[in-house]
């Protein structure tokens, strides 16, 4: 499954234009999201935590200009959708089930996230931040 979120992400990123890059940690005070993703009767919750100035990037590719406050559990949310969908996507590809893709949650601003994940990748774009990770359930 990790293979597959490396591989979502680095699509998703090269299509915006951000070279990908592997980071050790997240720090503090981020801002989460959440997807679920099924398989028959299997569940799979993934959660993404950005850095603010992360979704700011990310903002200024989607929209062209500065992110507000408001904007920023619409960014969140479309970039779990775009990720994630792409790992149903591929999961899909390979034969082994169909996946569906549930709604994306806003989980808001967090100094700290007490979600202890199955697997998680933690990378960066223009040395911002962001995490993502599943928890089967």
């Amino acid at each position: 499954m990790k293979e597959v979120i490396d591989i979502a992400t680095n699509h998703l990123c090269a299509t915006l234009g951000f070279e990908l890059e592997e980071a050790k940690s997240l720090g503090k005070g981020f801002y989460g999201s959440s997807i679920p993703v099924f398989k028959g009767d299997e569940e799979y919750h993934f959660y993404l935590f950005f850095k603010e100035d992360t979704l700011k990037k990310f903002a200024s590719v989607y929209f062209g200009s500065k992110l507000s406050e408001v904007d920023l559990d619409d960014v969140c949310k479309e970039i779990a959708n775009q990720i994630i969908g792409k790992a149903k996507n591929v999961l899909n590809d390979t034969g082994i089930g169909n996946y569906r893709l549930g709604t994306p949650e806003f989980l808001g601003e967090v100094d700290n996230f007490n979600i202890e994940l199955d697997e998680q990748v933690i990378r960066k774009i223009e040395n911002r931040t962001f995490l993502i990770g599943y928890k089967k359930i």
